[in-house]
């Protein structure tokens, strides 16, 4: 699913002082193509990702996801992000602790009321995906690390979306773990990957930034050979 992305800004503000996050971004990202974002922390790469899923409302321009507009300052669009066919894997997991791994990895689920029977079926499939089968009924405060960012990256495979973003990717799993998975992902789907760790995830195209802006547009393997 292609991603187009025009004109797009996003400031914050601190103290009376303005903060460019997004500053007039233009980026297209192809169908099945994997992208990475790279920049230093604070570059706007996690904001970017929150405007795109519908997290963070941008100050102006423009998303497309496939065919659909979902978000357009001079349009008066916006689609709610459960209706864009994207899934984020946050840096800082954000599951739920007042709930089991069942309850964290349903609710996608859940809230497009899915029958109670296929939830099962389908949590239990990729429960065992991300190798925490036996696990439903385990508490989320009482898992590790690792453990919690699986049950992140089940939860945002759960609804079969089109794209996942993914923030900080599979950076808690060991690094068998993380490649096979990684690579099995891949198979199905075209993420964005925001970091700087390109050994994490093996993303082919990348997109640098700086202060807010897409300073470069790189092919993977003149970052390998020249280590920027």
């Amino acid at each position: 699913m292609e991603i187009k992305i025009r004109n797009l800004s996003k400031n914050f503000y601190s103290e009376g002082k303005r903060i460019k996050a997004v500053d007039n971004v233009n980026l297209t990202i192809p169908t099945n193509k994997i992208f990475s974002l790279l920049g230093p922390s604070g570059c706007g790469k996690t904001t970017l990702l929150r405007c795109i899923i519908g997290l963070e409302v941008p100050d102006s321009g423009e998303i497309e996801i496939g065919d659909e507009i979902v978000w357009s300052k001079d349009r008066g669009i916006f689609i709610l992000p459960d209706k864009r066919g994207v899934s984020m894997v946050f840096q800082t997991y954000a599951i739920w602790p007042h709930m089991t791994v069942f309850g964290n990895v349903a609710y996608p689920l859940q809230i497009s009321k899915t029958p109670k029977d296929e939830i099962k079926r389908r949590v239990g499939r990729t429960l065992e995906f991300v190798r925490l089968e036996g696990f439903e009924d385990r508490a989320a405060t009482e898992l590790s690390g690792g453990q919690q960012q699986r049950v992140a990256l089940a939860r945002a495979l759960i609804s079969e979306p089109k794209v996942i973003l993914f923030d900080e990717p599979l950076s808690n799993l060991d690094a068998k773990l993380r490649e096979d998975k990684g690579n099995r992902i891949l198979e199905n789907s075209g993420p964005i990957v925001p970091t700087h760790h390109t050994h994490r995830f093996p993303a082919r195209y990348h997109r640098v930034r700086k202060e807010g802006r897409i300073e470069k547009d790189q092919y993977w393997k003149c970052y390998q050979n020249k280590r920027e």
